[in-house]
């Protein structure tokens, strides 16, 4: 009889306790563990280089919003597996004791988590700054994901990652570059209009970048060839190369017209040594002269020379930069040019004619030396084409799983959902709240 009573009682004290843990915010709890788990998984697999992460799968992510999509299949019957026994184990005793409201609302709040009820989070559209370890360089795409390349920092070379597209970082290259490539495409260009385009891109990512002196010296000895005070590391290339495929590509130039914009405007944070290099690959005549580049007004810009002897020597240069032997691919061309050029406004004989003219016309309405291989590579890649070893972005990511940062864009939802959810569960004690500090 006493046993009997103590386990009656027993049972009753447990019931209790899981009838109070009915108030508890078990979601956004439950969710906090999953979100530890997930990042140590995250931080893992940044040291094997993202090659396997073993919660998520983020090749198959569509979207800075399917997140739910992202996790393991394993992984993610967990995470529901633990929700809907914790809610349930908690609401059932809640609700048969009186807190019904509390329990209904556990229920609900679980049962549109599950199903991906609420809309999707605002925060693609807030504005997203970056450091000097993660300086994202946001390649144009018209898709809905795509390849982001990310600039040398301290122990860390040129990578590239797969990345959702999100809308605040996408809008200068979907309003200013996607539009350049479209009215290109219809033939509705001016020479001006890449050199106008560039310059309002690395404009406005310059604003987005929060850099100190010792980072910013760190890219300047990288982009200058400086070897001192450099780690051998940010010389090296972490993503793959794509095959057959030379450094000269379109989306390549893009990423170092971003560096070397951000030098360029932090030139009076530099040490003097690197002060009189910035000339070295900006024609100072065309940017502006600021008291301490006057002296290099006179001084040699990389590549700005007539015809194939400009343009071999910034090819060189590239080469020099990530240390890598160069491919006479890049230099030596055995294709056809095009049957008219647009930008030529003419029909060229051969290629080494296209060549020379168009680097001319790029060098004339350049400010740079990457800015004249931006140029040069997109008037290529329309009017000839991915051949001669060209094609838009020749570094690729070693595979499509992302990297922390993508995880974390995608986790954004996970977040915002969740919170949404709990909110609604928790919505009698936010009621009660603000009644009695109305009536206080």
């Amino acid at each position: 009889m006493i046993l009997a009573s103590a386990s009656r009682n027993s049972d009753n004290g447990l019931w209790r306790f899981l009838s109070q843990a009915s108030h508890a915010p078990w979601l956004v709890q439950i969710l906090f563990i999953f979100w530890i788990f997930s990042t140590i998984d995250a931080l893992s697999a940044q040291k094997r280089g993202y090659e396997s992460f073993i919660l998520w799968k983020l090749s198959v992510t569509a979207g800075p919003f399917e997140w739910m999509d992202s996790i393991k299949p394993l992984a993610r019957w967990t995470l529901r597996g633990f929700l809907i026994i914790t809610v349930l184990a908690t609401s059932v005793p809640g609700i048969s004791d009186g807190f019904v409201v509390q329990g209904v609302l556990n229920i609900t709040g679980l049962v549109i988590f599950l199903l991906s009820g609420t809309t999707v989070n605002p925060y693609t559209q807030a504005n997203h700054r970056y450091s000097a370890d993660m300086l994202r360089i946001i390649l144009p795409t018209s898709h809905h994901e795509g390849t982001v390349y990310i600039l040398p920092s301290e122990s860390h070379g040129f990578d590239a990652v797969w990345a959702p597209k999100v809308e605040n970082e996408h809008l200068e290259a979907d309003q200013q570059t996607m539009a350049l490539f479209g009215r290109m495409r219809s033939g509705k260009w001016s020479l001006k209009e890449p050199l106008e385009c560039i310059r309002h891109v690395v404009a406005s990512y310059q604003e987005r970048v929060m850099i100190c002196d010792t980072q910013l010296e760190l890219l300047a000895r990288w982009l200058y060839y400086d070897q001192r005070n450099l780690a051998v590391d940010m010389r090296a290339i972490r993503c793959l190369r794509a095959p057959h495929i030379h450094l000269v590509g379109r989306d390549l130039m893009y990423a170092l017209c971003h560096a070397e914009y951000l030098v360029f405007m932090g030139q009076n944070r530099l040490p003097l040594d690197l002060q009189q290099k910035v000339g070295s690959l900006r024609l100072m005549q065309r940017s502006g002269m600021s008291i301490s580049s006057a002296s290099l007004a006179g001084s040699e810009c990389v590549g700005f020379k007539p015809g194939l002897e400009g343009y071999q020597e910034a090819v060189e240069y590239v080469y020099k930069l990530f240390d890598e032997p160069l491919d006479q691919a890049a230099i030596q061309f055995q294709c056809d040019p095009p049957k008219y050029s647009s930008a030529l406004c003419k029909s060229l004989i051969s290629i080494e004619e296209y060549v020379t003219e168009l680097w001319d016309v790029s060098c004339k309405h350049s400010e740079s030396t990457f800015t004249a291989l931006y140029m040069f590579t997109l008037v290529w890649f329309m009017e000839v084409g991915a051949c001669n070893g060209f094609h838009i972005f020749p570094l690729r990511c070693k595979n499509r799983q992302g990297d922390l940062v993508s995880q974390q864009i995608v986790w954004r939802q996970a977040w915002y959902c969740g919170v949404v959810c709990q909110l609604l569960s928790l919505s009698p004690f936010l009621f009660a709240g603000f009644i009695f500090g109305y009536l206080r």
